[in-house]
């Protein structure tokens, strides 16, 4: 995420504050992390007084989580492109893995904001996010898994991929794979083809139970 004196300056116009100070919590915890962030520095930033984020956040968690809520819609959007061009629920679902990598090279320390532990009792929309998201997959989920085990199996095909499309994304934040923005577009490649993997492998009708060399 590109940082300039010249957003500072500029966050802030009239009656735009709250927006002004997400823009700037977003700026901060990319560069210092969520442990590092204040709200006297979103305020600095911004350009108003120690005092008047307080108008519109309760308190700094409740700032860290309007962030976190709009990082998930950032994050909703991409998905929703990248799930507009797949040809099956099967694509659809093997794609998130590499939009989660995609959203994490261009938000970088911004994307930690989804997981901090808390935030989601601080801002209800937060957590109704996460609920839409998973509807927003569980069609698909429902399409691929086998019918007689439908319900269990979706949900922990849903798991499994959070979890792969985490972990690619740990790896390429913590420089595994190179500099992040040189190999963002590899790696979300390799995540989605490990995810695709994954898929193809919930819809077996038991491939954890064959026999060693069976068909």
């Amino acid at each position: 995420m590109a940082h300039s004196g010249g957003r500072e300056r500029g966050a802030y116009h009239h009656g735009d504050l709250a927006a002004a100070l997400v823009r700037a919590t977003l700026d901060i915890v990319d560069e210092v992390g969520v442990r590092g962030f204040s709200v006297a520095e979103a305020a600095r930033r911004t350009r108003v007084s120690p005092g008047a984020p307080y108008r519109h956040f309760a308190d700094r968690d409740t700032l860290l989580a309007a962030a976190a809520l709009e990082v998930s819609r950032r994050l909703r959007t991409i998905h929703l492109q990248g799930m507009a061009t797949a040809t099956s629920p099967q694509e659809r679902l093997a794609m998130v893995a590499g939009s989660y990598v995609r959203a994490a090279a261009v938000h970088r320390g911004a994307f930690d904001l989804l997981f901090a532990p808390g935030l989601r009792v601080h801002h209800l929309e937060l957590r109704d996010s996460t609920r839409e998201f998973i509807d927003l997959l569980l069609p698909s989920a429902f399409d691929v898994v086998p019918p007689d085990r439908a319900a269990k199996a979706a949900v922990e095909l849903l798991e499994a991929l959070s979890a792969l499309a985490r972990g690619y994304v740990a790896l390429l934040l913590d420089g595994v794979f190179g500099e992040p923005d040189a190999v963002a577009a590899e790696v979300a490649a390799r995540a989605t083809r490990a995810a695709r993997a994954m898929v193809d492998g919930y819809g077996l009708p038991d491939a954890g139970a064959q026999a060693p060399g069976g068909s």
